[in-house]
């Protein structure tokens, strides 16, 4: 069945408050695929980055991709690069539907500069540098997803609200689109 809804996009988007709150208003279950793979590995990320290696972190994403693409009715909060592997987004629009989630540049360098758990963004550059690098990166993925949201001046809440009307936009285009070749037949 596909109707999970994946929330993916840039770190600092959101994605996991904002699908908290979607889940709520939907009474859907919510998975935040990063707590997942913490929890499964009784790690952080950064440790598990430390420890294990990135290769290992991304085997773990994938792994968490294929088992809810087999799932239905959640809400799934991704990690910022999830997207980025061409078999993990395949299972994604197989199974649900993906929004992606972007705020403005300056935004997103006040919110990381808050949070020091992000391995990928431990590096010899600049925050900005980090990020800017990072974002050029993955424009090019994060462009290719149809349903967009800018969460720039929503709270949780709002956002959650424009989603669920995205949603429902989404369902009477493709219920008309239905009616439509119905009556060619």
């Amino acid at each position: 069945m596909k109707n999970n809804i994946y929330l993916v996009g840039f770190m600092g988007t959101g994605k996991t408050t904002i699908g908290k709150e979607l889940a709520k208003k939907l009474g859907r279950h919510f998975i935040d695929t990063d707590d997942l793979i913490e929890k499964r590995n009784n790690m952080s990320i950064l440790e598990i980055y430390e420890k294990m290696g990135e290769k290992y972190f991304l085997q773990e994403e994938k792994k968490v991709a294929q088992e809810l693409s087999v799932q239905s009715g959640k809400v799934v909060s991704t990690g910022g690069g999830t997207i980025l592997d061409d078999e993990v987004r395949e299972l994604m629009l197989k199974s649900g539907i993906i929004i992606c989630l972007y705020v403005e540049n300056e935004f997103i360098l006040n919110r990381l500069k808050k949070l020091d758990r992000r391995p990928v963004l431990r590096t010899e550059n600049t925050l900005e540098e980090r990020v800017n690098e990072l974002l050029s990166e993955r424009e090019e993925v994060y462009k290719k997803i149809s349903i967009k949201l800018n969460t720039t001046n929503l709270t949780p809440m709002q956002a959650a609200d424009r989603i669920v009307d995205l949603l429902k936009t989404r369902q009477k285009i493709l219920t008309k689109l239905n009616d439509f070749f119905i009556d060619l037949k």
